[in-house]
């Protein structure tokens, strides 16, 4: 079972646009609310860079990508993604925590809903759009990420077991302020597939070793093998981007009035 997105090399200007955004918005933040905003975009940023490393090296992200007509080298396509994708959704999650800490549940599930939703919606929309400007015999680019090799399933069940004794081990009141950006990150990310999976550019497929081809499963399967992937493969794994900077003590919890 493969974690699939379609994109092209086009989607190089979609991420420069959306790391503008994200550098925007984390600004506010930060001038509203604190450096906290600060710490968890360069930390979910740093987590990223790791995992991008990975897939380029493991031959996922395939393909040569532009910014611009600009040909971007790997490495730096890997900082823009991992700009990108780390804080747009740990810095909302943040957002969320930090809220519902606050006791303003409307603003802590409305603000990030809209903003990731619309920006979901974005981003889906110009893969699709740059997937209809291939020309006749172009093929759009296609990452695969393996969801149930043996041993990648093992090292992440590894992986999150450490992660939950990390968020387990965080003393009151930070430890539900902990568990809230954990579930408000895996919430959006599965706001993020459920967009993306309508437009027709992200979803799950499975690899018919028979036929070496692959299938895409219905909206059933999709649904259940979404949620695994936004709440396991994603939200405890990146909560890396928390915990880790949680013990190194620099969140300041301005938001809440307290100090780690």
């Amino acid at each position: 079972m493969y974690s699939v997105r379609k994109t092209t090399h086009w989607h190089g200007d979609t991420q420069a646009n959306m790391m503008v955004v994200n550098i925007v918005i984390t600004g506010l933040l930060i001038w509203q609310f604190g450096s906290d905003y600060a710490v968890i975009f360069c930390s979910s940023a740093l987590l990223h860079l790791v995992i991008e490393v990975g897939l380029a090296a493991s031959g996922i992200r395939k393909g040569e990508v532009s910014v611009y007509g600009w040909k971007l080298p790997r490495a730096v396509d890997s900082v823009v993604r991992a700009t990108v994708e780390g804080p747009a959704f740990c810095v909302p999650s943040f957002f969320v925590a930090d809220q519902v800490a606050a006791g303003n549940l409307a603003l802590a599930i409305g603000g990030p809903a809209v903003v990731v939703g619309v920006l979901s919606a974005y981003m889906g929309l110009a893969d699709r759009r740059d997937i209809a400007r291939l020309e006749p015999g172009q093929q759009p680019l296609m990452s695969r990420r393996a969801m149930t090799k043996p041993g990648a399933v093992m090292l992440l069940a590894l992986i999150n077991s450490l992660a939950l004794g990390a968020l387990f081990s965080i003393p009151a009141p930070y430890r539900a302020h902990a568990f809230t950006f954990v579930a408000a990150y895996a919430l959006l990310v599965m706001l993020f597939y459920l967009i993306n999976y309508n437009l027709g550019v992200r979803m799950v497929q499975i690899y018919d070793c028979e036929t070496k081809s692959f299938t895409t499963p219905g909206p059933l399967f999709q649904a259940a093998a979404l949620t695994y992937d936004s709440a396991y493969e994603m939200g405890l794994l990146i909560s890396a981007a928390y915990w880790v900077t949680f013990y190194l003590g620099l969140f300041q919890y301005a938001t809440l009035g307290v100090a780690a």
